[in-house]
Protein backbone atom coordinates (compact mmCIF):
# COMPACT_ATOMS: atom_id res chain seq x y z
CA UNK A 1 0.00 0.00 0.00
CA UNK A 2 1.36 3.50 -0.91
CA UNK A 3 1.25 6.82 1.00
CA UNK A 4 -1.88 7.32 2.87
CA UNK A 5 -1.24 10.14 4.73
CA UNK A 6 1.00 13.59 3.97
CA UNK A 7 1.43 16.32 6.19
CA UNK A 8 2.90 19.29 4.16
CA UNK A 9 2.00 22.07 6.50
CA UNK A 10 4.08 25.20 7.62
CA UNK A 11 6.21 24.94 4.41
CA UNK A 12 5.84 28.41 3.12
CA UNK A 13 4.63 26.71 0.06
CA UNK A 14 3.28 29.36 -2.95
CA UNK A 15 0.74 27.24 -4.67
CA UNK A 16 -0.51 23.96 -4.48
CA UNK A 17 2.94 21.39 -5.64
CA UNK A 18 0.55 19.04 -8.12
CA UNK A 19 3.10 17.65 -10.19
CA UNK A 20 4.19 15.94 -6.69
CA UNK A 21 0.80 14.71 -6.00
CA UNK A 22 -0.58 13.62 -8.84
CA UNK A 23 0.91 9.69 -8.50
CA UNK A 24 -0.81 9.25 -4.93
CA UNK A 25 -3.21 7.33 -5.62
CA UNK A 26 -3.34 6.19 -2.23
CA UNK A 27 -3.93 9.19 -0.39
CA UNK A 28 -6.54 9.57 1.82
CA UNK A 29 -5.64 13.04 3.75
CA UNK A 30 -3.44 15.33 2.80
CA UNK A 31 -2.34 18.59 5.05
CA UNK A 32 -1.54 21.93 4.09
CA UNK A 33 -2.55 24.42 6.56
CA UNK A 34 -0.46 26.93 7.49
CA UNK A 35 1.44 27.92 3.74
CA UNK A 36 1.17 30.65 1.92
CA UNK A 37 -1.13 29.57 -1.24
CA UNK A 38 -2.96 32.40 -2.54
CA UNK A 39 -4.62 30.93 -5.47
CA UNK A 40 -6.19 26.95 -6.16
CA UNK A 41 -6.04 26.62 -9.78
CA UNK A 42 -8.21 24.31 -11.79
CA UNK A 43 -7.35 20.59 -11.55
CA UNK A 44 -4.94 21.57 -8.80
CA UNK A 45 -5.74 17.91 -6.82
CA UNK A 46 -5.67 15.48 -10.28
CA UNK A 47 -4.90 11.73 -9.71
CA UNK A 48 -5.73 12.01 -6.05
CA UNK A 49 -8.85 10.37 -6.53
CA UNK A 50 -8.75 8.29 -2.86
CA UNK A 51 -8.40 11.56 -0.93
CA UNK A 52 -10.66 12.15 1.97
CA UNK A 53 -9.56 14.74 4.10
CA UNK A 54 -8.13 18.14 2.59
CA UNK A 55 -7.42 20.95 4.89
CA UNK A 56 -6.17 24.19 3.84
CA UNK A 57 -6.18 26.03 6.70
CA UNK A 58 -4.90 29.47 7.34
CA UNK A 59 -2.97 30.26 3.93
CA UNK A 60 -3.38 33.42 1.90
CA UNK A 61 -6.07 32.12 -0.67
CA UNK A 62 -8.44 34.70 -2.24
CA UNK A 63 -9.40 32.45 -5.45
CA UNK A 64 -10.18 28.58 -5.55
CA UNK A 65 -11.11 28.20 -9.73
CA UNK A 66 -14.27 26.61 -10.49
CA UNK A 67 -11.83 23.25 -11.50
CA UNK A 68 -9.78 22.61 -8.82
CA UNK A 69 -11.38 19.93 -7.18
CA UNK A 70 -11.51 17.80 -9.87
CA UNK A 71 -11.59 14.38 -9.36
CA UNK A 72 -12.04 14.50 -5.66
CA UNK A 73 -15.68 14.37 -5.72
CA UNK A 74 -15.95 10.30 -4.88
CA UNK A 75 -14.21 9.93 -1.88
CA UNK A 76 -13.70 13.59 -0.50
CA UNK A 77 -15.66 13.95 2.80
CA UNK A 78 -14.30 16.56 5.03
CA UNK A 79 -12.51 20.09 3.55
CA UNK A 80 -11.59 22.94 5.72
CA UNK A 81 -10.79 25.99 4.00
CA UNK A 82 -11.48 28.35 6.76
CA UNK A 83 -8.59 31.08 7.51
CA UNK A 84 -8.13 32.35 4.05
CA UNK A 85 -9.28 35.67 2.20
CA UNK A 86 -12.56 34.04 0.46
CA UNK A 87 -15.65 36.74 -0.03
CA UNK A 88 -17.82 34.16 -1.42
CA UNK A 89 -18.51 30.27 -1.42
CA UNK A 90 -15.97 28.84 -4.17
CA UNK A 91 -18.37 27.21 -7.32
CA UNK A 92 -15.57 24.76 -6.85
CA UNK A 93 -17.22 23.38 -3.75
CA UNK A 94 -20.39 22.62 -5.21
CA UNK A 95 -19.38 19.60 -6.85
CA UNK A 96 -18.34 17.90 -4.50
CA UNK A 97 -21.67 15.58 -3.52
CA UNK A 98 -20.29 13.11 -1.16
CA UNK A 99 -18.81 16.26 1.19
CA UNK A 100 -19.95 15.67 4.69
CA UNK A 101 -18.30 18.68 6.50
CA UNK A 102 -17.37 21.97 5.21
CA UNK A 103 -15.20 24.36 6.87
CA UNK A 104 -15.24 27.69 6.17
CA UNK A 105 -14.65 29.89 8.86
CA UNK A 106 -12.52 33.04 9.29
CA UNK A 107 -12.90 34.38 6.11
CA UNK A 108 -14.44 37.19 4.42
CA UNK A 109 -17.38 35.79 3.19
CA UNK A 110 -19.94 38.73 3.23
CA UNK A 111 -23.21 36.95 1.58
CA UNK A 112 -24.67 33.32 0.73
CA UNK A 113 -27.20 31.84 -1.34
CA UNK A 114 -29.12 29.22 -2.42
CA UNK A 115 -26.80 28.25 -5.14
CA UNK A 116 -24.00 28.33 -3.38
CA UNK A 117 -24.56 24.96 -1.78
CA UNK A 118 -26.92 23.61 -4.11
CA UNK A 119 -24.49 20.49 -4.80
CA UNK A 120 -23.52 19.17 -1.46
CA UNK A 121 -26.63 16.76 -0.84
CA UNK A 122 -24.72 14.85 1.35
CA UNK A 123 -22.92 17.87 3.67
CA UNK A 124 -23.89 16.87 7.36
CA UNK A 125 -21.57 20.17 8.83
CA UNK A 126 -21.35 23.57 7.55
CA UNK A 127 -18.58 26.39 9.50
CA UNK A 128 -19.44 30.14 8.57
CA UNK A 129 -18.40 30.88 11.81
CA UNK A 130 -16.35 34.29 12.07
CA UNK A 131 -17.04 35.96 8.51
CA UNK A 132 -19.02 38.89 7.45
CA UNK A 133 -21.99 37.92 6.86
CA UNK A 134 -24.81 40.37 7.94
CA UNK A 135 -27.96 38.81 7.00
CA UNK A 136 -29.16 34.97 6.12
CA UNK A 137 -31.16 35.32 3.05
CA UNK A 138 -34.62 32.56 2.44
CA UNK A 139 -33.45 29.22 1.61
CA UNK A 140 -30.13 29.71 1.85
CA UNK A 141 -29.86 26.05 2.97
CA UNK A 142 -32.02 24.36 1.08
CA UNK A 143 -30.34 21.94 -0.44
CA UNK A 144 -28.76 20.91 2.39
CA UNK A 145 -31.21 17.90 3.63
CA UNK A 146 -28.68 15.83 5.54
CA UNK A 147 -27.46 18.71 7.97
CA UNK A 148 -26.69 18.30 11.02
CA UNK A 149 -24.48 21.20 12.38
CA UNK A 150 -24.60 24.59 11.11
CA UNK A 151 -22.08 27.52 12.70
CA UNK A 152 -22.73 30.87 11.79
CA UNK A 153 -21.39 32.63 15.32
CA UNK A 154 -18.79 35.68 15.04
CA UNK A 155 -20.40 36.92 11.70
CA UNK A 156 -22.30 40.46 12.07
CA UNK A 157 -26.12 39.16 11.38
CA UNK A 158 -28.82 41.41 12.34
CA UNK A 159 -31.80 39.62 9.87
CA UNK A 160 -32.62 36.01 9.44
CA UNK A 161 -35.28 35.90 7.06
CA UNK A 162 -38.59 33.50 8.24
CA UNK A 163 -37.44 30.98 5.81
CA UNK A 164 -33.75 30.77 6.15
CA UNK A 165 -33.75 27.46 7.36
CA UNK A 166 -36.24 25.90 5.15
CA UNK A 167 -35.02 22.28 3.94
CA UNK A 168 -33.63 21.59 7.44
CA UNK A 169 -36.55 20.63 9.42
CA UNK A 170 -35.91 17.22 9.96
CA UNK A 171 -32.04 17.32 10.24
CA UNK A 172 -31.01 20.44 12.25
CA UNK A 173 -29.77 19.42 15.37
CA UNK A 174 -27.01 22.23 16.11
CA UNK A 175 -27.42 25.62 15.43
CA UNK A 176 -24.62 28.66 16.45
CA UNK A 177 -25.69 31.74 16.07
CA UNK A 178 -23.89 33.29 18.93
CA UNK A 179 -21.93 36.55 18.62
CA UNK A 180 -23.85 38.14 16.26
CA UNK A 181 -26.04 41.45 15.98
CA UNK A 182 -29.21 39.55 16.49
CA UNK A 183 -31.85 41.87 18.70
CA UNK A 184 -34.53 39.37 19.16
CA UNK A 185 -34.64 35.52 19.23
CA UNK A 186 -35.72 34.36 15.43
CA UNK A 187 -38.21 32.50 16.48
CA UNK A 188 -39.94 32.77 12.59
CA UNK A 189 -37.19 31.03 11.44
CA UNK A 190 -36.32 28.81 14.38
CA UNK A 191 -40.05 27.64 14.45
CA UNK A 192 -39.77 24.88 11.48
CA UNK A 193 -36.38 23.34 13.14
CA UNK A 194 -38.44 20.55 15.44
CA UNK A 195 -35.37 18.50 15.92
CA UNK A 196 -33.04 21.40 16.91
CA UNK A 197 -31.71 20.38 20.07
CA UNK A 198 -28.57 22.93 20.57
CA UNK A 199 -29.26 26.45 20.06
CA UNK A 200 -26.82 29.20 20.91
CA UNK A 201 -27.25 33.22 21.06
CA UNK A 202 -24.71 33.96 23.34
CA UNK A 203 -23.12 37.23 22.90
CA UNK A 204 -26.07 39.25 20.70
CA UNK A 205 -27.96 42.27 21.61
CA UNK A 206 -31.06 40.53 22.98
CA UNK A 207 -32.90 42.19 25.29
CA UNK A 208 -36.30 40.47 25.88
CA UNK A 209 -38.16 37.25 25.52
CA UNK A 210 -41.30 36.87 23.84
CA UNK A 211 -43.92 34.53 25.59
CA UNK A 212 -43.85 32.33 22.70
CA UNK A 213 -40.09 32.74 21.77
CA UNK A 214 -39.94 28.99 21.43
CA UNK A 215 -43.14 27.72 20.26
CA UNK A 216 -43.26 24.93 17.21
CA UNK A 217 -39.21 24.22 17.78
CA UNK A 218 -38.67 24.28 22.06
CA UNK A 219 -39.93 21.09 22.61
CA UNK A 220 -36.77 19.29 21.12
CA UNK A 221 -34.17 21.76 22.59
CA UNK A 222 -31.63 20.55 25.28
CA UNK A 223 -28.86 23.24 25.35
CA UNK A 224 -30.30 26.97 25.30
CA UNK A 225 -27.09 29.78 25.91
CA UNK A 226 -28.60 33.12 25.97
CA UNK A 227 -25.37 34.45 28.35
CA UNK A 228 -23.93 37.91 27.64
CA UNK A 229 -26.84 39.63 26.04
CA UNK A 230 -29.21 42.63 27.60
CA UNK A 231 -31.99 40.47 29.01
CA UNK A 232 -33.81 42.36 31.51
CA UNK A 233 -36.96 40.16 32.17
CA UNK A 234 -38.31 36.76 31.53
CA UNK A 235 -41.79 36.08 30.43
CA UNK A 236 -43.89 34.15 32.58
CA UNK A 237 -44.88 31.68 29.99
CA UNK A 238 -41.41 31.88 27.96
CA UNK A 239 -40.16 28.61 28.76
CA UNK A 240 -43.07 26.56 28.91
CA UNK A 241 -42.32 24.96 25.46
CA UNK A 242 -39.07 23.89 26.27
CA UNK A 243 -40.11 20.62 27.97
CA UNK A 244 -36.21 18.89 26.92
CA UNK A 245 -34.08 21.77 28.47
CA UNK A 246 -31.10 20.23 30.31
CA UNK A 247 -28.49 23.35 30.39
CA UNK A 248 -29.76 26.71 30.55
CA UNK A 249 -27.31 30.01 30.88
CA UNK A 250 -28.48 33.12 31.44
CA UNK A 251 -25.20 34.41 32.71
CA UNK A 252 -24.16 37.88 31.93
CA UNK A 253 -27.67 39.69 31.47
CA UNK A 254 -29.78 42.12 33.27
CA UNK A 255 -31.95 39.91 35.33
CA UNK A 256 -33.39 41.09 38.56
CA UNK A 257 -35.62 38.90 39.68
CA UNK A 258 -36.16 34.64 38.28
CA UNK A 259 -39.95 34.21 39.07
CA UNK A 260 -40.30 30.84 40.12
CA UNK A 261 -43.79 30.42 37.73
CA UNK A 262 -40.86 30.89 35.00
CA UNK A 263 -38.60 28.05 36.24
CA UNK A 264 -41.24 25.53 36.90
CA UNK A 265 -42.07 24.21 33.31
CA UNK A 266 -38.48 23.33 33.04
CA UNK A 267 -37.12 22.49 36.44
CA UNK A 268 -37.71 18.50 35.79
CA UNK A 269 -35.40 18.47 33.31
CA UNK A 270 -32.78 20.96 33.92
CA UNK A 271 -29.70 19.37 34.90
CA UNK A 272 -26.93 22.90 34.72
CA UNK A 273 -28.39 26.70 35.46
CA UNK A 274 -25.99 29.54 34.83
CA UNK A 275 -27.53 33.10 35.90
CA UNK A 276 -24.12 34.48 37.26
CA UNK A 277 -23.59 38.05 36.75
CA UNK A 278 -26.60 39.28 36.96
CA UNK A 279 -27.87 41.98 39.14
CA UNK A 280 -30.44 39.77 40.92
CA UNK A 281 -31.94 41.11 44.07
CA UNK A 282 -32.16 39.21 47.33
CA UNK A 283 -36.56 38.47 46.88
CA UNK A 284 -38.83 35.99 48.34
CA UNK A 285 -38.49 34.07 44.65
CA UNK A 286 -34.70 32.95 45.76
CA UNK A 287 -36.12 31.02 48.57
CA UNK A 288 -37.24 28.18 46.47
CA UNK A 289 -33.66 28.36 44.65
CA UNK A 290 -31.79 28.12 48.07
CA UNK A 291 -33.85 25.32 49.08
CA UNK A 292 -32.85 23.63 45.40
CA UNK A 293 -29.31 24.32 46.41
CA UNK A 294 -29.62 22.52 49.26
CA UNK A 295 -30.95 19.68 48.34
CA UNK A 296 -28.59 18.67 45.16
CA UNK A 297 -26.81 15.86 46.00
CA UNK A 298 -24.38 15.77 43.20
CA UNK A 299 -23.66 19.82 43.80
CA UNK A 300 -19.42 21.00 43.85
CA UNK A 301 -19.51 22.94 47.65
CA UNK A 302 -15.30 23.95 46.99
CA UNK A 303 -16.33 25.35 43.58
CA UNK A 304 -19.51 26.62 45.44
CA UNK A 305 -17.00 28.50 47.67
CA UNK A 306 -15.14 29.33 45.23
CA UNK A 307 -17.95 31.72 43.13
CA UNK A 308 -20.23 31.86 46.31
CA UNK A 309 -23.71 32.73 45.26
CA UNK A 310 -25.31 36.47 46.42
CA UNK A 311 -27.90 38.77 45.67
CA UNK A 312 -28.71 41.99 47.13
CA UNK A 313 -30.76 43.17 49.74
CA UNK A 314 -32.99 45.96 47.59
CA UNK A 315 -32.90 48.41 50.68
CA UNK A 316 -29.60 47.91 52.19
CA UNK A 317 -26.95 47.84 49.31
CA UNK A 318 -25.96 44.99 50.87
CA UNK A 319 -25.06 41.12 49.26
CA UNK A 320 -25.54 38.12 50.72
CA UNK A 321 -25.02 34.28 50.15
CA UNK A 322 -28.13 32.88 49.35
CA UNK A 323 -27.95 30.53 51.77
CA UNK A 324 -28.01 33.15 54.22
CA UNK A 325 -30.66 35.82 52.96
CA UNK A 326 -32.35 37.08 56.13
CA UNK A 327 -35.44 35.11 55.69
CA UNK A 328 -37.08 36.74 58.68
CA UNK A 329 -36.89 40.50 57.12
CA UNK A 330 -38.65 39.67 53.81
CA UNK A 331 -42.18 39.17 55.00
CA UNK A 332 -42.28 36.65 52.58
CA UNK A 333 -45.81 34.82 52.37
CA UNK A 334 -48.10 32.82 49.91
CA UNK A 335 -47.50 28.98 49.03
CA UNK A 336 -44.68 26.94 50.45
CA UNK A 337 -42.02 26.48 47.47
CA UNK A 338 -39.59 24.24 49.05
CA UNK A 339 -38.50 20.98 48.31
CA UNK A 340 -37.50 19.43 51.28
CA UNK A 341 -36.97 15.57 49.68
CA UNK A 342 -33.14 15.23 48.41
CA UNK A 343 -35.19 13.12 46.25
CA UNK A 344 -37.00 15.01 44.41
CA UNK A 345 -34.23 17.68 43.43
CA UNK A 346 -32.45 17.05 40.06
CA UNK A 347 -29.53 14.79 39.97
CA UNK A 348 -27.39 18.57 38.35
CA UNK A 349 -24.24 17.94 37.05
CA UNK A 350 -21.13 20.16 37.79
CA UNK A 351 -18.16 20.12 36.08
CA UNK A 352 -14.70 22.09 36.01
CA UNK A 353 -16.02 23.57 32.45
CA UNK A 354 -18.97 25.15 33.75
CA UNK A 355 -20.22 27.03 36.58
CA UNK A 356 -21.83 26.10 39.74
CA UNK A 357 -25.12 24.27 38.73
CA UNK A 358 -27.17 27.20 40.09
CA UNK A 359 -25.40 30.60 40.53
CA UNK A 360 -26.64 33.81 41.66
CA UNK A 361 -24.30 37.04 41.47
CA UNK A 362 -24.62 40.54 41.78
CA UNK A 363 -23.18 42.89 39.82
Amino acid sequence: IGLTQLDLSQNNLGSVPSPALKNLHHLLILNLNHNKISVVHSKAFEGLDTLEILTLYENKITIIEDGAFKGLSKKLRRLNIGGNGLNAVPKAVGHLDNLRKLEMQENSISHISEKDFEGLVKLDSLGLAHNHLRNVPPKAFSHLKELNSLELDGNSITFIDPEAFVGLEVSLQYLRLGDNNIHTIPSDALKRLHRLRHLDLRSNNISSIAEDAFTGFGDSITFLNLQKNNIKSLPIMGFDNLNSLETLNLQNNKLIHIPEEIMEPIVDTLRVVDIMDNPLLCDCELRWYKDWLKNLKDKDDEMMQKKRTVCTMEHEHREYPVQSMPLDRMNCVGKNMERTSASSAPSLIASALIPPLIMFNCL
